[in-house]
């Protein structure tokens, strides 16, 4: 097992450091953010023709849970939070209290006669009345497949839902429904008596038609996603391709120009300093900005594109005595966000409400959107384990360089043995990655101290790293600020 002493107290301090950083202009947590599946951020995030780059999409897009560290958070495969969100939706209903339950029973019963012809007349005309179809509508009985449904949305022709209300009180049910085929007359002449018995609780039908249409609405436009409901498309960053499909829509709210702008301000730096020392046996000891030392195997590896690995602490010349600076240089914090649902024009898929209220009335006997099922997240914050989180804004930077300083060290021994011109990859702490490619995301470079016993050697992006194409760019992730949709505080 991994100790994580270490990537509790770098992660501390690199939070502490980043929010001080932005402090002025930002004021939510930022959470560390623990080297995730996606790798780094690809921030040219669009192209010309103003396509999402599906580098940045699938980052973006990616379920938020609480880190193996404490005080950070993990992100899931690309993709995953609207999956996770598909299966939230699934779970929700929209019901009654039991006080708001009897007083509709006791009325559908007064109106039991009337429902039924209502009923009855339907299925003669335009077919029986199926499982598959009340499920697709959201609704539990045909009386209010027809009426909510087949009314108040099909043959209404409006983006919202015709309420009860409106059509109990319209002089002419058919001017309200311009989309009845022909042969509705007598299911309209039937609706029209059967809403003037109900009127006492047309306001909760109103609301029951209401929530299974939005129900309705949220699931359709993120399992099926269109470009008519704000779905969008996304590129290969590869290949420059159209990625085949359509995705649920997503936006970043940071400018290319200004996100590179950022990135070249170099002089702006988040920087962690660190001495190590010698401990006991083969441990070295590590101070993370000033805070409690521990003892750790090995502090920094280097991973060489040949397989080699070296040990910052012990390779030739090298000694356990040193200070050390990691820096992140050029810093940029990047808005994203789903594309939220607008009712009135059935755009955008993500919308919260339904699923915070859900859980505010969980255990309750109240009137509005509840689990049928519980999901299988914790809905609460994610600084509490909550499971079910998106990212908000993302706070990237150049990649750190890191910058070691040796004392009692053996200069001519490294110098013999050590090749400036190998890339490779660095681990901190013996779990935590700054950066990874498959050609190594780290060059090196040495220069001599005052005498033969202190060098310093410092690991910066290798060339391989920042002349890569401008869609395939990408910035080391320092942390990212949280939403959770099932959070009322």
């Amino acid at each position: 097992m991994v100790d994580t002493t270490g990537g509790t107290q770098f992660y501390s301090a690199l939070q502490s450091k980043a929010m001080a950083a932005v402090q002025d202009t930002f004021k939510s947590t930022l959470y560390p953010v623990q080297f995730p599946a996606q790798g780094d951020f690809s921030w040219n995030w669009q192209n010309g023709n103003q396509v999402l780059n599906d580098a940045t999409y699938q980052y973006v897009n990616a379920l938020v849970t609480p880190g193996q560290i404490d005080g950070t958070v993990a992100l899931s495969t690309g993709g995953s939070f609207a999956n996770a969100y598909s299966t939230v939706l699934n779970a929700l209903v929209f019901t009654l209290s039991t006080a708001d339950q009897a007083r509709l029973t006791k009325a559908q019963s007064d109106a039991s006669v009337q429902g039924g012809t209502v009923v009855a007349d339907y299925q003669t005309q335009f077919g029986t009345i199926t499982d598959a179809q009340r499920t697709a509508a959201n609704v539990t009985t045909n009386i209010d497949y027809v009426i909510g449904h087949v009314l108040g949305t099909l043959w209404s022709g409006t983006a919202t839902p015709v309420t009860y209300t409106q059509m109990s009180q319209a002089r002419n049910l058919r001017t309200l429904l311009p989309a009845a085929p022909a042969g509705a007359d007598q299911v309209l002449t039937d609706v029209s008596l059967y809403l003037s018995i109900m009127q006492p609780v047309l306001g909760l039908t109103d609301q029951i038609q209401n929530g299974a249409w939005v129900l309705r609405q949220l699931k359709a436009n993120t399992q099926s996603p269109s470009a008519a409901t704000g779905g969008i498309s996304t590129f290969d960053p590869n290949t420059g391709a159209l990625v085949p499909g359509v995705n649920v829509g997503w936006s970043v709210s940071s400018s290319i120009a200004q996100i590179n702008n950022d990135l070249s301000n170099t002089g702006r730096t988040i920087d962690i300093s660190m001495t190590t020392t010698q401990s006991s046996g083969s441990s070295v000891n590590v101070d993370v900005e000033g805070q409690v030392g521990f003892s750790v195997g090995s502090w920094l590896e280097f991973s060489t594109e040949a397989g080699a690995s070296y040990d910052m602490a012990k390779s030739s010349g090298t000694s356990t005595e040193c200070s050390v600076t990691i820096s992140y240089a050029g810093y940029s914090m990047v808005g994203v966000a789903p594309t939220p649902w607008q009712q009135a024009t059935n755009v955008g898929f993500y919308s919260p409400d339904p699923v915070a209220q859900a859980v505010a009335n969980e255990g309750k006997d109240v009137t509005g959107f509840t689990f049928l099922n519980p999901p299988p997240y914790a809905l609460g914050p994610v600084a509490d384990g909550g499971g079910f989180g998106l990212l908000t804004n993302v706070l990237i930077a150049n990649y750190p360089t890191i910058t070691i300083h040796y004392e009692k060290a053996d200069f001519s021994s490294f110098e013999q043995s050590w090749d400036e011109h190998v890339s490779g990859n660095l681990t901190l702490f013996g779990f935590i990655k700054l950066g990874s490619f498959s050609q190594g995301a780290y060059g090196s470079s040495f220069e001599k101290g005052s005498d033969d016993s202190s060098f310093t050697v410092t690991f910066s992006a290798s060339p391989e790293v920042t002349s890569v194409p401008q869609a395939q760019k990408t910035a080391y992730v320092i942390g990212a600020a949280v939403a959770n949709p099932g959070v009322t505080r």
